[in-house]
């Protein structure tokens, strides 16, 4: 019979990535691209249809079990549809009927932070555990939640969108979905820059000048990785930012404590993945000030950038992983 194959792709705000592999989670062949978003959503799933073909190239189709597209959401896994995202301009994208017309095989749809869990149940510090929680602090914020050994969906696959619970009931800034007050707005990659616009603005011209911050130069492009990098060489302006970003993600972390009830939470995405210390001391620190539940285990995943990939991987072998 030779090797069967499967395709995991994961859609990331700015780029996509695309792996064949095995159902033993290895890795064969990946690939990389920087997405262009397109003014016709035809053309921005053709990105993703060529990606696709570059990693199967050579591969007769009937060795291929099928293709996973780990995806932001919200989504309607019924329909196969994107139906939005904070970072595309796209509304109710039909990726399943279109990737599965250009490609020939058959697709699959899952959140890309369900895909983590996934990942993370399977093949990372989740083997063994039966109620784990996969949480990914990047461009946006996304969650996934195993429960007693079953991946949680919800009525359209959107189960655990944890990125948008409410962390500040003031709602002083907007989220990227147009909702005040989400945890993505404070603490994600494109949410700290809003967030230490706002706390510096709040310090006064006086207070500002006592903290003398290198921050203060670039304010209008500040980055998330200009305030934790500034922290790391002791500017005590981007450290108050680093200390309210870790509070504002134990209130986060609590909540899924409360909410989901995990023996064990892992977090990546490229915020976490590129300052673990920064990000996962304040959660340690404080996150059992917030939560009534017993804290879990809270660590950094060990799959690194792999974990929704491999989590899709398994899911293009075994679609009943996403209710398919």
């Amino acid at each position: 019979m030779g090797e069967e194959f499967g395709v995991a792709i994961d859609l990331g705000a700015t780029r996509v990535r695309a792996c064949l592999g095995t159902r033993g989670g290895k890795i064969i062949r990946r690939e990389a691209r920087r997405m262009v978003v397109a003014k016709a959503v035809r053309e921005y799933l053709g990105q993703i249809s060529s990606l696709v073909s570059n990693v199967t190239k050579g591969i007769p189709p009937d060795k291929i079990q099928g293709v996973c597209l780990a995806s932001p959401g919200p989504l309607d896994l019924k329909r196969g549809l994107i139906t939005h995202t904070a970072n595309l301009p796209y509304r109710d994208v039909p990726v399943i009927a279109s990737l599965r017309e250009s490609l020939g095989l058959e697709v699959r749809l899952v959140n890309d932070a369900n895909a983590g869990a996934l990942g993370e149940k399977k093949w990372g510090a989740g083997k063994g555990r039966s109620n784990v929680f996969y949480l990914t602090i990047s461009t946006g914020i996304g969650g996934g939640a195993i429960v007693d050994d079953k991946l949680l969906l919800g009525k359209d696959g959107n189960a655990a969108e944890v990125g948008h619970i409410t962390i500040d009931s003031s709602g002083k800034l907007t989220c990227g979905c147009g909702k005040r007050g989400h945890w993505e707005a404070y603490c994600s990659g494109t949410g700290i820059p809003a967030l230490t616009r706002l706390i510096w603005e709040e310090l006064g011209e006086a207070r500002r000048a006592r903290y003398g911050s290198k921050l203060s130069t670039k304010m209008d492009s500040v980055s998330a990785a200009d305030v934790y990098g500034e922290a790391e060489r002791g500017d005590e302006f981007a450290l108050r930012v680093v200390e309210e970003v870790g509070r504002l993600n134990a209130i986060g972390v609590a909540n899924i404590a409360d909410a989901y009830d995990p023996e064990l939470l892992t977090i990546g995405g490229g915020v976490a993945l590129n300052n673990p210390e920064r990000v996962l001391s304040p959660i340690h620190r404080m996150t059992r000030n917030y939560a009534i539940n017993r804290v879990p285990e809270v660590r950094l995943t060990p799959l690194g950038d792999d974990v929704g990939l491999l989590g899709a991987l398994s899911a293009a072998f075994d679609p009943g992983l996403i209710g398919a």
